[in-house]
């Protein structure tokens, strides 16, 4: 449904010239004028065309995937770029056309101010990872072989959700091929999760990621529903709270200090590996040439070059017929790894293919409000290490829902990160987070 009757923008209209409105209010019609703008801004004949190339350019990419062959999806993503191309220019921009796709996603972000941010990340990424890797300590994952039941890890994963606060009550966990989290409606956020017999790893982090992302939608405050404001205050911020959830709580210490028995209850064969062990085990630092698989460290590397081959894609300076070259090429020279198959390359993402244009630099986004947010954190609670490692999560929950959750999408990202921590985004605190953590577990 894509509301865009004359009626409701003449409400629009009618509420935006009031100065009587609560900040719900306000907010509520500020994202409901946009996304009614950008709805009104396309003709529904081409919607409609896009919609049925979307369809056929989903379906050819899962089999272009299969068999690795770019040249069976290029036909449609051509399409789904010219698509993309077009709303942006009926959306409207200041400066460049991936702006007005970046604002659907990250309000108040621009491709400017994303390359501020990207630049010293890499800079400072990129021979980081070549020092970690050449002359860092080799970590020993040989504790983690082995077959780990698949109704333990189901049974592992829900006591993980409900010792980070997680509500049952008010939500349910599932099996999927991709984990995802969904508000059903108000009190139902549900968490799907998948389960790998060969890495419990995999199902635990994928339980705390979900987590996070669900703590944020059980944590809003009542009424955002029904004012359309409980989709959270950007992409990137979701992404933030599961990021958060995920690895500054989930890969630390003190969480391990806390989990390695109820880890080795679920898994009798490892009842003797230590905590220090698994802590080392679960940030192992590879050069990974799939996004999902990428550890927190080169992770970020996986966005930067998406989001250089989005704004040349959609500015014309290159063609969807370049991109397998490209993307090797940008792999090395980010990742250090060259792909050796279109399936284990371009074609990994289903984002393109839907239509999803400017929307991955949501998740580098979230890595670093998330690493932001943890430093204030534990500014403002000096005792939170020795509270999740004694398995104590309701102040870490208690604040989440204090300074973020409960907002839901009343504030727009840029204002909502400067609340909680005082300052605007910043790539720093996320490169003083890695470089001092895993300078300690690689022994530089």
């Amino acid at each position: 449904i894509r509301p865009s009757g004359d009626e409701l923008g003449r409400c629009i209209e009618d509420l935006e010239g009031r100065d009587d409105l609560s900040l719900k209010e306000a907010a509520s019609v500020r994202i409901i004028g946009k996304e009614y703008r950008r709805n009104k801004a396309v003709p529904p004949d081409l919607f409609e065309e896009f919609t049925i190339a979307r369809s056929k350019s989903q379906a050819t990419w899962g089999e272009a995937k299969r068999t690795s062959d770019f040249a069976l999806f290029r036909p449609h993503l051509e399409k789904m770029v010219d698509y993309t191309r077009q709303f942006a220019e009926l959306y409207g921009y200041e400066e460049c056309p991936y702006d007005a796709l970046l604002e659907r996603y990250e309000p108040g972000m621009t491709s400017a101010r994303l390359r501020e941010i990207i630049e010293p990340l890499r800079e400072r990424l990129v021979p980081f990872i070549d020092r970690l890797l050449s002359k860092g300590t080799r970590l020993d994952v040989s504790v983690l072989d082995g077959r780990f039941s698949l109704d333990a890890q189901r049974a592992m994963a829900r006591t993980v959700l409900e010792k980070i606060g997680y509500d049952f009550d008010a939500g349910a966990l599932d099996d999927t091929i991709h984990p995802f989290t969904t508000q059903i409606a108000p009190g139902d956020v549900r968490v799907t999760n998948r389960y790998i017999e060969s890495n419990p790893l995999s199902g635990l982090f994928g339980a705390l990621h979900e987590g996070g992302h669900a703590l944020y939608g059980q944590g809003m405050d009542d009424g955002l529903y029904a004012l359309q404001l409980t989709d959270g205050a950007s992409c990137g911020f979701h992404e933030s709270q599961s990021r958060l959830i995920e690895n500054q709580i989930g890969r630390s210490v003190p969480f391990w200090t806390f989990f390695r028995p109820i880890f080795a209850d679920a898994f009798p064969a490892l009842s003797n590996v230590s905590a220090d062990a698994l802590y080392r085990a679960a940030n192992l630092v590879s050069r990974s040439l799939i996004r999902v698989e990428a550890d927190e460290v080169t992770y970020n590397l996986h966005i930067m070059l998406r989001f250089e081959l989005e704004t040349k894609l959609l500015d014309g300076s290159i063609e969807a017929e370049d991109l397998p070259a490209l993307w090797n090429d940008a792999m090395q020279r980010y990742v250090g790894v060259t792909p050796t198959s279109d399936a284990g390359g371009v074609l990994q993402d289903i984002h393109w293919s839907s239509g999803l244009i400017g929307y991955f630099p949501s998740y580098m986004l979230g890595n670093l409000y998330a690493a932001q947010i943890s430093r204030t954190l534990r500014e403002e609670i000096p005792s939170l290490d020795e509270q999740i490692a004694g398995g104590d999560f309701a102040p870490l929950l208690g604040w989440l829902r204090d300074k973020i959750h409960r907002f839901g999408a009343i504030y727009e990202p840029g204002e909502l990160i400067v609340r909680i921590t005082g300052e605007t985004l910043s790539s720093e605190p996320f490169l003083a987070y890695v470089t001092d953590k895993y300078s300690e577990i690689y022994g530089l």
